[in-house]
């Protein structure tokens, strides 16, 4: 493991080291590619929050669901590339960047099968802490003082989930919803990698997640229109247009910009699946949301403010 992220870290590094000067952008320009990077991320997010109820009305399990979605994401994927003339590239930035998205996938979906949509989704935003706990556990980087207390707060907003959720299966959705945000977050830094390729990771990860489902999808037993109708969006708008508009938004704005955005993909998402599962949030839960989204929204706000 440690050496997965010293590829990430001196990944990052080089990255660093190789930029090259960018010609300045006058004002009214930097202020319309922001607001156009903000839409764009804005639309991803809200494509993303239909993930929870969308699984929660298909009776397939989470591999099954995760490899047969991921064959109407490559199309919307692959269409895209095609039609703006990206060029499919492999390289082991690549590859890590795709492993990473399949599990990170998988894992949420798994969760929330598991657990409730909130908890998922929300145990999934955990993902900007893990940053900040890996500089410092891996490369003994002393965190500063505001991130030591985003990482206390986001800590006890976590432990209220799990005092909700005792059961077994809610306690292993809860576990794996954060394992989904820790590969998240290296989701979230693939375009920083020298020689990665975000859309080129996002397919072969669906190419391989379609591989390891065939198995999967031979013991599924039930097949309605209503299930084929929310794996179509799930693959095509969940899992396809949404990495569209995030590839194009992080083409406009930082990633902590993308980051503050998303915010309202953990709260649309339990919405979505109270109003058309019926599925309710207890006490707990919503304390524990508001401090893992609240603190790691304020964090990104000081860091926006610091860049």
């Amino acid at each position: 493991m440690k050496k997965v992220f010293a590829i990430v870290y001196n990944a990052m590094i080089e990255y660093d080291q190789a930029k090259v000067e960018i010609p300045a952008i006058k004002g009214e320009q930097l202020v319309k590619n922001s607001l156009t990077g903000t839409i764009y991320v804005l639309l991803s997010a809200i494509c993303f929050a239909l993930g929870g109820v969308l699984i929660k009305f298909i009776p397939w399990s989470p591999m099954t669901i995760q490899g047969v979605r991921s064959i109407f994401s490559s199309v919307v994927i692959g269409g895209y590339m095609y039609y703006t003339k990206h060029k499919f590239v492999f390289n082991k930035f690549v590859l890590f960047g795709a492993i990473c998205n399949m599990v990170m996938a998988f894992t949420f979906v798994a969760a929330t099968k598991l657990t409730t949509a909130a908890n998922a989704i929300v145990l999934q935003f955990t993902e900007p802490i893990f940053a900040i706990l890996l500089m410092w556990i891996i490369y003994k980087r002393r965190p500063r003082k505001e991130a030591v207390v985003t990482c206390a707060l986001v800590f006890s907003g976590i432990l209220c989930f799990f005092f909700e959720s005792l059961h077994v299966g809610g306690m292993t959705g809860n576990v794996l919803a954060i394992v989904s945000g820790f590969f998240y977050a290296l989701v979230f830094m693939m375009k920083r990698f020298p020689g990665a390729d975000f859309e080129s990771s996002i397919l072969l990860s669906n190419a391989m997640s379609v591989v390891f489902a065939i198995p999967a999808y031979m013991n599924e037993t039930t097949s309605t229109p209503i299930i084929w109708s929310c794996i179509i969006l799930l693959g095509a708008v969940q899992c396809g247009l949404s990495y569209v508009f995030l590839s194009k938004g992080l083409d406009y704005v930082s990633p902590v910009t993308a980051s503050l955005t998303s915010t309202i993909e953990p709260i649309l998402n339990p919405l979505l699946v109270a109003a058309f599962y019926g599925e309710k949030v207890g006490v707990m839960a919503i304390v524990g949301a508001i401090l893992v989204v609240g603190s790691a929204t304020v964090y990104n706000l000081i860091e926006a403010k610091k860049s």
